[in-house]
């Protein structure tokens, strides 16, 4: 506590006492301080200072004479001058905010929509009038326009075309939010403990390892070496092979991932090495797996030949490798090879499909994820299926892809 009371030793008690100048002290709970009226100080260190601030002081409390004096005024007046301060910096901070409400409504627009989804979120909380700008439906409208083409992944639940397609009344900041795979990898983190929880419980539980069938025009263009990189460059490891039961059809790999889990994997080419790398080769008709159905819908023009058809029925999950280069003429080479595979004459509808958009180098130029699925119609499809990007030197997205699509095989057993 620091205190200013009058010097009474430096004065008589003598009639004219109330009529003398006074000087003063400064108490504190460690020293004491004189400070007469010409404003000498006796201890020299931080005399300046001292002295400016009693002279403040004494203009804050007393009259023009300078006489009146209260008990602990000086930490009052140090906590007063530091609520001063804070004040004027709100007051400051308002009036610039107060300049940008100024703005035209459009031109507040036209600033926001330079930022990004998180971005927004985040200033979504300053006040209730930046909140209000930032769930303008057009705002948003724009941005998952923008943003839908750079997304890394797309799936069954996640696209957004999906939501349109029903006339949804979820807003566009809704949709995007439900869409967006950063939002979904933020999710994903914070029930961690969650996952971990139910990956211990599915320890216990009955296993079935699942079987992959892996296929699709990607396997014979300039991303063939998608296979070699899984089975023997890849963070999956090999641990041994299965012979084909259905004529020879079906046989392949069994890996295991970096998290434990093990699955066996059949690679299905259309045609022999041979026929694959012939230039003017009509892959439709030219194709082993299946045949022309003459006679019947578009849909299911082509169905798989008898063989196939037994062993897609043992199919945990298929794998559908698209070229996505942008040279590539058109993604949808293979569309209906994917129909004829996924259909559900011999494969129940709670198999997923993973859907490997693939390229060379993560510097090819590619097709997005989103002209993925709208050019192989799987918003059509009944059945869960995800588009992953991946390329094929750094091996980005192959470890994802397959994650969910083992994570996905293995509901059936476990809900």
């Amino acid at each position: 506590m620091i205190e200013l009371v009058p010097n009474l030793h430096s004065h008589s008690m003598g009639p004219d006492f109330l009529g003398q100048e006074s000087s003063y002290e400064v108490r504190s709970n460690e020293r004491t301080f004189s400070l007469p009226d010409d404003d000498t100080f006796v201890d020299g260190r931080n005399s300046h200072y001292f002295k400016f601030l009693m002279k403040k002081y004494k203009r804050h409390i007393g009259e023009m004479d300078g006489n009146s004096v209260c008990s602990g005024g000086l930490q009052q007046f140090l906590i007063k001058q530091q609520e001063r301060k804070k004040r004027t910096e709100q007051n400051e901070d308002s009036q610039q905010q107060s300049k940008f409400e100024c703005l035209p409504i459009d031109v507040r627009l036209h600033i926001f929509a330079y930022l990004t989804a998180k971005e927004l979120c985040v200033v979504s909380r300053v006040c209730r009038s930046w909140y209000d700008i930032t769930e303008d439906n057009l705002l948003w409208s724009e941005l998952l326009t923008r943003d839908v083409h750079k997304w890394t992944t797309m799936g069954h639940n996640t696209n957004p075309a999906m939501y349109k397609e029903v006339s949804s009344e979820m807003s566009n900041k809704e949709i995007y939010l439900s869409c967006s795979p950063e939002v979904k990898t933020l999710q994903r983190q914070q029930n961690d403990v969650f996952s971990n929880i139910s990956t211990i419980l599915r320890y216990f539980l009955p296993k079935k390892t699942p079987l992959f069938a892996m296929f699709g025009p990607g396997l014979e263009t300039k991303t063939s070496g998608l296979v070699r990189r899984i089975i023997s460059e890849s963070d999956f490891e090999q641990i041994g092979m299965f012979p084909g039961k259905f004529d020879g059809v079906g046989g392949g790999f069994t890996l295991r991932d970096p998290a434990g889990c093990q699955f066996n994997l059949s690679v299905m080419y259309s045609a022999t090495q041979r026929d694959r790398e012939s230039s003017n080769r009509d892959r439709d008709h030219t194709h082993r797996l299946m045949k022309e159905n003459k006679g019947s819908t578009d849909i299911n023009k082509f169905e798989l030949v008898p063989a196939v058809q037994d062993f897609c029925k043992t199919v945990d999950g298929f794998i559908y490798v698209v070229d996505a280069s942008a040279d590539f003429p058109v993604v949808e080479i293979g569309l209906n090879e994917l129909q004829a595979m996924v259909s559900e004459r011999w494969s129940a509808t709670h198999v997923p499909v993973l859907i490997l958009s693939a390229v060379q180098t993560q510097e090819t130029s590619r097709v997005s994820c989103f002209e993925v699925v709208e050019r192989l119609q799987l918003s059509q499809l009944n059945r869960p299926w995800q588009v992953q990007n991946c390329d094929i030197e750094s091996r980005d997205g192959i470890l994802t892809g397959l994650t969910w699509l083992e994570a996905q095989s293995r509901r059936k057993y476990h809900l």
